[in-house]
């Protein structure tokens, strides 16, 4: 590949990881995000060129895809921010997303373009007694599942390499607080990912020409597929707390269970069991008990 890999948000701790797994396997990678975002880990090695900018500006945009041999497009406007105004969640989530294609395809027509979505549009899919296929109609119960149709909608009516991940929840391995609410029914179906899984299936997707031109799910695969409930529980569990101190939504959210077959056979990332990840949670939770 000519060029270093683009990753936009890539500051963040999501395009972080993404970054040291492309420098792990070679690559150069260009770390594009707001010059407010904390680049800490990302100024030393000379293989990754950082550049400071604003979707919301052509000219960052420009100067971002300049050389690139393929782009990993994290940058977003996400909930709760998202729904305080439609206009911006749109200029960033969606226009910018279609400026940063046609400009990549300007400077080098053959870069994939990995675009980072979310299975959030599928919208309220409780009535469903099978996993969702990627043709399932997409209905967006918020502005930013609206503004990541759109932008789908966009690429793959107009950019060929396109590769469209609709990522479900990610499990992070760290030992947080629980929300006060849980933003699903207890009886609602789940099935989230680890995010070392969702940081393989990003990368995976710069090198699958078969994946160019699609749309996938990505999410854990059977052993992740389980009920509000049972995911609650196993984490207060861990934690020593009852489970009937947890809350849950009384409406359903939009979490379910995904249909990964294509996406599992092309890039490979199901990698972290669901068992392993709360293995992790538990040695984290010995840790801070000392």
């Amino acid at each position: 590949m000519k060029g270093p890999v683009l990753v936009t948000g890539g500051a963040g701790s999501l395009g972080k990881r993404v970054t040291q797994r492309l420098r792990g396997e070679g690559y150069r990678v260009r770390v594009f995000d707001l010059p407010v975002a904390n680049f800490t880990g990302l100024e030393n090695d000379p293989d990754i060129e950082i550049v400071r900018g604003n979707l919301a500006e052509e000219q960052s945009i420009k100067q971002a895809v300049e050389g690139a041999g393929a782009v990993i497009h994290l940058a977003a406007l996400l909930p709760p921010a998202s729904e305080r105004d439609r206009a911006r969640t749109f200029a960033i989530n969606t226009t910018a997303t279609a400026k940063l294609a046609q400009a990549l395809s300007e400077t080098n027509p053959a870069a994939p373009l990995i675009f980072s979505s979310s299975v959030s549009t599928y919208g309220d899919t409780t009535s469903e007694n099978k996993p969702l296929t990627v043709d399932h109609p997409q209905v967006a119960l918020d502005i930013y599942a609206d503004s990541k149709i759109i932008a789908e909608k966009g690429l793959l009516e107009h950019f060929p390499n396109a590769v469209i991940l609709r990522i479900s929840g990610i499990s992070v391995p760290v030992v947080q607080t629980p929300p006060e609410v849980w933003p699903f029914t207890a009886e609602q179906r789940l099935e989230f990912v680890h995010r070392d899984d969702v940081v393989t299936a990003l990368c995976e997707g710069v090198v699958t020409d078969g994946a160019k031109g699609k749309a996938f799910n990505i999410a854990g695969g059977l052993g992740w597929r389980m009920t509000g409930r049972s995911y609650v529980k196993d984490y207060y569990d861990l934690l020593g707390v009852p489970i009937e101190e947890a809350r849950f939504q009384e409406k359903p959210g939009w979490f379910d269970w995904y249909d990964t077959g294509s996406s599992q056979r092309l890039l490979r990332y199901q990698n972290t069991s669901y068992q392993a990840y709360l293995e992790q949670l538990r040695a984290l939770v010995k840790e801070m008990m000392g």
